[in-house]
């Protein structure tokens, strides 16, 4: 009888492991955010602003974490253009690292991770010409694969419209510095 037991406790937890594994691959695992800006400059002074990875400290992070004890940042690679690297270390948001990966006349790519693999993202800059200077439209793919509780929390719209709100103010710091240089 005792290994009626074990064997029924056995089936019953590789039951309960299928289950999960199986809620788990119904999460979203990659969400998309999208976002757009006017900003008064010329599509040559945004692509060159965009294509060192040093300057996008200035508008990537807020003050307050830039502010911390802790904050550091650290420049790799190229000093411009595609495989210009930021790395940031920091208590506060942990540590990550950003590289552009593509730039063109219409477009700059570039990709983040953070320290443990928990967020990993794609994204992407188109720039159109308006009348008043360039229409600046930003994808954010957004890979929550490896952070369970993240694809949970995914689940609900009000997570990407908190991402949403979060690159539009990313963008709105990027606009400010650009039209105050």
């Amino acid at each position: 009888m005792g290994n009626n037991k074990a064997a029924i406790a056995l089936f019953g937890m590789s039951g309960i492991l299928i289950l999960f594994a199986t809620y788990t691959s119904l999460l979203p695992d990659i969400i998309e955010s999208r976002v757009e800006i006017e900003v008064n400059t010329t599509k040559f002074e945004l692509i060159s602003y965009l294509s060192k990875a040093k300057d996008w400290e200035e508008w990537m992070f807020t003050e307050e974490v830039k502010n911390s004890e802790n904050w550091k940042t650290q420049s790799v690679g190229k000093s411009e253009g595609e495989g210009s690297v930021l790395k940031w270390f920091s208590e506060t948001i942990g540590d990550g690292g950003l590289e552009i990966k593509k730039i063109d006349s219409s477009l700059v790519k570039f990709e983040r991770i953070s320290d443990n693999n928990s967020f990993r993202d794609r994204c992407y800059f188109f720039l159109s010409n308006t009348k008043e200077g360039i229409l600046l439209k930003m994808l954010d793919s957004l890979d929550l694969s490896t952070n369970f509780f993240a694809r949970y929390e995914a689940q609900d719209d009000s997570y990407v419209k908190k991402i949403n709100s979060s690159n539009l103010e990313v963008l709105k710091r990027l606009k400010y510095i650009l039209e105050n240089k």
